[in-house]
């Protein structure tokens, strides 16, 4: 890439009166104008037929396509003029930057001296730990166990 080429994004609506073979041919007269203007095709886009948000021009579906390329800065406006075409209903080209690509990294914590804890324990130490609950009797005291609430239970009922 030149020093005096940017990177632009372009975006486009062609109208749904043309077959999706025919957009697909103007995108590639498009490219083709790009690349006659002395810039290059950085990432191809891809061409979907889409329902519009709201009408243009009193239609609501649309072609819609766009890719990114690099071109001198003076040679935009020759491009924007090739792109008034009652073909198209809207278009725009941005000026954008390169986007590193992400990569997810999980996020490593230094433990010193010490083995790293597993996630199993990890997940075991953020678990809040329940209060035992001692059952009780109707006056407040403490059950030791089942076998006494039984005792309690057969007195009360007669058996």
């Amino acid at each position: 890439m030149d020093k005096n080429q940017n990177l632009y994004e372009i975006a486009y609506l062609v109208s749904p009166a043309y077959s999706a073979e025919d957009a697909q041919n103007f995108q590639q007269d498009v490219k083709n104008q790009v690349q006659a203007l002395g810039g290059f095709i950085d990432h191809e886009g891809e061409l979907i037929k889409r329902r519009l948000f709201y009408p243009i021009k009193k239609m609501a579906e649309a072609h819609a396509a766009g890719f990114r390329f690099t071109l001198g800065s003076e040679k935009i406006a020759e491009l924007e003029s090739r792109l008034k075409n009652p073909q198209v209903l809207r278009s725009m080209i941005v000026h954008t930057k390169r986007q590193p690509a992400r990569t997810f990294r999980p996020r490593i914590e230094k433990v010193s001296g010490a083995e790293k804890p597993k996630f199993e324990q990890t997940v075991a130490a953020l678990k809040p730990e329940r209060p035992k609950i001692e059952p009780r009797l109707p006056d407040g005291q403490a059950a030791a166990n089942i076998e006494e609430i039984d005792k309690k239970l057969e007195e009360i009922l007669g058996k």
